[in-house]
């Protein structure tokens, strides 16, 4: 009797992270639905799941976390890695939540907006020291710290123009030096900061929202948000007594 083989095909890994923290995501009670349908995974630990045989289509996947506002993921495999196809979902807690309890929220709608983001400029966790442009190699200044470029999405400041923009990085090659997947648009000065980004969602009628953890110390925000292909920025004093909105 000839012996049956079994063949298992890795067709998606999803990364669950609080979007407020940069943590994973170790909440169990968890579903991925397309088109109404439940799709099965497999919990892997640190917020991650695997997908297995369910093809490389592409897919609107809706994704419900205990705790978390409910999120679409827009999987495109043309934009994933073709061995790996991995993609980090950054979830907001809920305002019924005890995590949201301890949120402050910027919310509103705006015509036009696509993608919303933040960092907190009193905040940073590593400092440029090099820019090799040719190369894409970016070489960091880390005092009494080690972060991984590669984890979660960090941006570089620019204190002259009061801007941020993501680093996109395609691997590390030590402790203190990665390689981008492309060099930034913008110029940045030599000592520019490095500060973690805080991801919002946008609905497709416009209405967005971002959270920030309420820590008790300053929480002015230098939010980031694109409506028309448009950056804009905007500081935000999550303390304050009525938070202004976006336009």
């Amino acid at each position: 009797m000839e012996k049956a083989q079994i063949h298992c095909m890795l067709d998606l890994m999803i990364s669950l992270r609080d979007a407020t923290t940069g943590l994973a995501v170790d909440e169990r009670n968890v579903s991925f639905k397309v088109e109404g349908e439940n799709i099965a995974a497999t919990a892997k630990g640190e917020g991650c799941y695997v997908f297995l045989n369910i093809g490389r289509e592409d897919r609107l996947m809706q994704i419900e976390v205990y705790g978390y506002e409910p999120v679409s993921l827009n999987v495109k495999y043309e934009e994933l890695d073709k061995v790996m196809p991995m993609a980090d979902v950054f979830l907001i807690p809920s305002e019924n939540s005890k995590l949201g309890k301890d949120c402050l929220t910027l919310k509103g709608k705006l015509s036009g907006i696509k993608e919303i983001t933040a960092i907190h400029p009193g905040r940073p966790v590593a400092t440029v020291r090099e820019l090799d442009v040719k190369k894409r190699i970016l070489t960091l200044f880390l005092p009494n710290r080690r972060i991984n470029l590669t984890d979660v999405g960090y941006g570089v400041y620019n204190a002259e123009k009061n801007t941020f923009e993501e680093l996109e990085v395609l691997e590390e090659l030590s402790e203190k030096k990665v390689r981008l997947r492309k060099n930034p648009d913008d110029e940045f000065p030599t000592n520019s900061p490095i500060f973690r980004i805080i991801r919002g969602q946008v609905n497709e009628d416009g209405s967005y929202l971002l959270k920030v953890r309420n820590d008790g110390k300053k929480l002015k925000f230098l939010v980031k948000y694109i409506v028309d292909g448009e950056k804009r920025y905007k500081t935000i004093d999550f303390l304050a007594e009525k938070i202004e909105s976006l336009d």
